[in-house]
């Protein structure tokens, strides 16, 4: 296939400008040399006219004219205008038409032509016209000659001048010649500031072409909007430049919202306000139209100023769903890791005793192992899979670290429902028996302790530890996120357990005394 002709943008301008300005000065001077044309030749109609009248009202010309006057002043008055009235031609014709005198030298015009001289003969008139005379374009101005003989008055003849239309072309040609010269010099400055103005929108658009532009242009749409991650973008005024179908859908607004002021559009006084600083904003949690949204933003900067902002929005459910099945992986990873450890140390034991010939010890302490399954997994009337697999894995890691992890024979629980999910369990009750372990793992006397009912409208789920308690100053930052008293980099458990707990619209209680341990109660709706 044939590629486009692609021709550039200072290319482009340049071929407009000058095709404009040779379009706008051709018109002009056409113009302006018409109008000109004109002016000369109304000029040299004017300036003959008034000469041949001039010529008529002499004295010595109407003394020549009379009937019994002597025609030798005619020519002493033709001999002396011969010079005065260059470039024109000066003819004094009789009544006949003949000519008694001539200003005319070189006899260029050897036949004037009379025939159009009867207004002049018969009426008086002074008049000029535009003819040809002698194969030549001229301006005639034709006068009649009065003569006064007391009782009356009579023409006795004409005078004549030709004026060459040759002269008035040569003059405006001239005049062309310099409206050429300024024209070519408006098209050169116009040329100049073409290219220049060329450069500038080059580098406004960062020497890309238009067809480039527009490429990026269409790639960038095609990309924002495919987007699941929001994306907003304002400039220095608030003014959103673009907005794509996911932060639309996220900040619950719908229709075209490009030009309008941010905090015309955007309910979340919050984001607004992240928006319209100057400051890089990192992984910041926001509550808009009852949803919990992470805002990243990064200021636009040039040349030292802010011209814009660059925010993205995500849905927080996304990024749990991600931690929670992190979570669910990294349980399910140490629960195996704890078993695998619990179940190796039991076969060496087990090999130990048979290569003693310990066979019916061997034999008494694989029974003893079986019930103990038997008793976690059936006899504590707990029927939800998903619980057992989460309290067996529990055992095991407490088997692991020496703590005695009691279920209590008290607990019943029928399937659980199905709002209240694995990865929900994993993160709540994950939490609060690790913690659990940890309050007791430097007591003398270890006990964690596990209950779980299904009585009535809500399932509730205890945990009880022995540990050291919590201190009443320390009580009310424990579900604050980023607060530990364990170190750097931990914080994150509690407050995940009171998210999700309140995302199952539940309650979390908690019963502690410094030095008596510490009870975690969890109420959750069965529906």
């Amino acid at each position: 296939m044939k590629k486009p002709l692609r021709i550039s943008l200072k290319t482009k301008i340049l071929s407009l400008v000058i095709l404009l300005i040779i379009g706008v000065v051709g018109a002009f001077s056409a113009q302006l040399i018409h109008l000109k044309l004109q002016d000369d030749i109304a000029q040299a109609k004017q300036l003959t006219l008034q000469n041949a009248k001039t010529l008529s009202y002499m004295p010595l010309l109407q003394e020549s004219y009379r009937e019994d006057g002597d025609s030798s002043g005619i020519i002493s008055l033709a001999d002396d205008m011969r010079y005065k009235l260059k470039p024109m031609t000066v003819f004094f014709l009789n009544r006949e038409g003949l000519i008694y005198a001539s200003t005319d030298d070189s006899k260029e015009y050897e036949n004037v032509q009379v025939n159009d001289s009867g207004k002049a003969l018969t009426y008086g008139s002074s008049y000029v016209q535009q003819t040809e005379e002698s194969g030549k374009q001229v301006l005639k101005a034709i006068a009649p000659v009065v003569v006064d003989y007391g009782d009356f008055k009579k023409i006795e003849g004409t005078v004549v001048v030709l004026y060459s239309m040759d002269l008035i072309y040569t003059e405006i040609w001239g005049d062309i010649e310099k409206i050429f010269m300024s024209s070519s010099i408006i098209l050169l400055v116009a040329v100049i500031a073409s290219y220049f103005l060329a450069n500038s929108i080059r580098k406004d658009t960062l020497n890309l072409e238009p067809y480039e532009i527009a490429s990026l242009y269409r790639e960038r749409n095609a990309i924002l909007q495919s987007a699941k991650e929001g994306i907003i973008a304002v400039d220095a005024n608030g003014i959103i430049t673009m907005m794509n179908a996911s932060a639309s859908q996220m900040l619950g607004i719908e229709g075209k919202v490009e030009g309008q002021k941010m905090s015309e559009v955007i309910e979340s006084r919050e984001l607004v306000k992240m928006l319209e600083s100057h400051e890089k904003q990192d992984n910041m949690e926001i509550h808009d139209n009852e949803k919990m949204m992470i805002i990243n933003t990064q200021p636009i900067i040039e040349n030292g100023k802010k011209i814009g902002v660059v925010g993205t929005v995500r849905d927080r459910t996304e990024v749990k769903q991600m931690i929670d099945a992190l979570s669910e992986v990294k349980q399910y990873s140490d629960d195996l890791r704890a078993q695998a450890h619990e179940f190796s140390n039991k076969l060496y034991a087990i090999l130990g005793l048979l290569q003693l010939g310990k066979k019916t010890e061997a034999i008494e302490f694989i029974k003893n192992e079986t019930q103990t399954q038997v008793m976690e997994a059936e006899l504590l009337h707990i029927k939800d899979e998903k619980l057992q697999a989460i309290l067996l894995g529990k055992l095991a890691q407490a088997s692991e670290k020496k703590i005695p992890f009691i279920l209590d024979p008290e607990s019943s629980l029928e399937k659980l429902p199905e709002t209240i999910s694995l990865s929900s369990l994993i993160i709540i009750l994950g939490n609060l028996i690790n913690n659990a372990f940890d309050a007791v793992k430097n007591q003398e006397e270890k006990m964690v302790r596990f209950f779980v009912t299904d009585i009535g409208n809500e399932v509730i789920f205890e945990i009880i530890d022995n540990g050291t308690g919590i201190a009443d100053e320390v009580q009310k930052s424990i579900f604050t996120k980023g607060f530990s008293t364990k170190g750097k980099n931990r914080g994150y458990g509690l407050s995940h357990v009171k998210e999700e707990v309140a995302a199952l619209d539940g309650t979390i209680e908690i019963s502690t005394k410094k030095g008596n341990g510490t009870v975690f109660t969890i109420y959750l709706p069965k529906g």
